[in-house]
């Protein structure tokens, strides 16, 4: 975890990855965020672009699968 707090050349966590985050915690599968999304004008909203941005968070984390992800979301107080 403190890889990510050292390593400043790598992307910054944006209100998107957040809400995102947060909605993954909540145990909402891809296609419901993305209904979500539309619904709250989020953009992009497409299941093809948040898979995309999961798997980018995934590798920033380094985390195994969403679950890994979302603990170690939690144990950086990024949610």
């Amino acid at each position: 975890m403190s890889h990510a707090l050292r390593d400043k050349s790598l992307i910054e966590i944006e209100t998107y990855d957040i809400s995102l985050l947060k909605l993954l915690s909540k145990g909402l599968i891809l296609d419901e965020i993305a209904l979500d999304f539309k619904s709250l004008g989020i953009v992009p909203n497409g299941s093809s672009s948040i898979e995309k941005r999961i798997n980018k968070l995934k590798i920033y984390f380094k985390a195994n699968n969403n679950v890994h992800l979302i603990a170690m979301a939690k144990d950086l107080g990024v949610l």
